[in-house]
This record gives C-alpha cells, sequence and structure tokens, in this order.
C-alpha cells in the first residue's frame, strides 16, 4: 500500500498566518491560571528572541490560537518551535517533572545567545520560579494528578489572504472565549486585548 508523502508547509515573506495548536490528548492544563500566566510570559520572550509582529491570540482551556507575522517567512516553525519547546519545558518544571538545574542551564544558554535581552531573559526566569511557588502552595503534595506536559506535534497553520479574511480571524479569537463557554467569557483575561503592549501595530 502507497502512503502519501507528508505536505510541506510553504510559507511567503511578509505573510501573516493564523496557527492553533493543541495539548497532547487535549488535557486542559490552561483551567489553572498558572499554565495561562506562563504561556504569556514565553510568548513575550519569543516575540523578542524571534522576530515577529503579534497581532492576536488567546489562551483556551486545551489549545491556543495566536496570529501573527514573522519577520522571515522561515521563521514561522521557528516560532512555534520555540514557543512550544520552552513552554513545555517550564510547565513540567512546575509540574516537578523538570529539575531546577535544567532550567536553570536553558536560561544560561539564552542569556549566552541573546546578551541583549538579559533583563527579558531574568525577568522569565524570576516568573518561572514565582508561579512554581504558586503552584506549591495551591497543590501541595497533590501536583501529581497533573500529567506531565506535552503538546500535539503538529499544529495547523492558515495564511491570511487579505483584509476581510483578518478581520474575520482577528475576530474568531476575539469570539472564542464565548464559543467555549469560559467562565466570565466577556471579561476572560488570557486574551490580546488585554495585553496591549505585547500587540503590534496593524
Amino acid at each position: 500500500m502507497l502512503h502519501k508523502p507528508p505536505q510541506k508547509r510553504i510559507y511567503f515573506e511578509g505573510a501573516t498566518y493564523f496557527v492553533t495548536c493543541t495539548t497532547h490528548n487535549w488535557v486542559e492544563y490552561f483551567k489553572e491560571p498558572i499554565f495561562c500566566d506562563l504561556f504569556v510570559e514565553i510568548l513575550k520572550l519569543a516575540k523578542k528572541i524571534k522576530g515577529f509582529d503579534l497581532y492576536a491570540f488567546v489562551v483556551l482551556l486545551d489549545h491556543f490560537h495566536i496570529m501573527f507575522c514573522p519577520h522571515k517567512a522561515e521563521n514561522l516553525p521557528k516560532v512555534m518551535q520555540y514557543i512550544k519547546r520552552h513552554f513545555s519545558r517550564n510547565a513540567n518544571f512546575i509540574l516537578g517533572y523538570e529539575n531546577e538545574e535544567a532550567i536553570g542551564q536553558s536560561l544560561l544558554r539564552l542569556r549566552e545567545k541573546y546578551a541583549h535581552l538579559k533583563n527579558e531573559i531574568d525577568h522569565l526566569n524570576n516568573r518561572i520560579f514565582d508561579l512554581r511557588s504558586q503552584f506549591l502552595a495551591k497543590y501541595d503534595a497533590n501536583q501529581t494528578q497533573f500529567y506531565k506536559f506535552k503538546w500535539l506535534k503538529s499544529y495547523r497553520d492558515h495564511y491570511i489572504r487579505n483584509s476581510q479574511d483578518f478581520e474575520e480571524h482577528l475576530k474568531y479569537i476575539y469570539n472564542n472565549p464565548m464559543k467555549h463557554k469560559l467562565p466570565d467569557a466577556e471579561n476572560y483575561k488570557y486574551i490580546y486585548t488585554n495585553y496591549p503592549d505585547l500587540i503590534s501595530e496593524i
């Protein structure tokens, strides 16, 4: 039986993309606000390290949507790899599946490679340990109720073709908390409208 080879992703210079990424087995890690806060921190540093214009995002129970324009066409998979890898590692430290030394080495490599972002990397380091402390105070010995964090291997991306397509996806992201009937959806915290300093001008 013949198998089709996987489709190669094609990216365009100066293009904007709408991307969806989901947790492995659709586990609802993001019910816990600590992991939503971590995601926002990872996104802040990713924007500076990988270089992209961020137009919108929302973090939902088991997935996130993001709409952004990489500064280089080939950077889209690099942006997604960075977000997924660094979130997973730090989430698993908070959960107790990664040790402090591994996290320290990861942040040290970032400082060495991106010395001009030392303050931002130090801020992330402090936030990670603060979130870890919050998690331990909240769950104490019961943190094993959480599985080790994993993403689905791939992600779905959509090339934004024109201004109408852009507005439709912007509206889709904005309405997602209501669509998923999240608590206090109209005032949902983890959506782009609450982070104006993180959002690029159109």
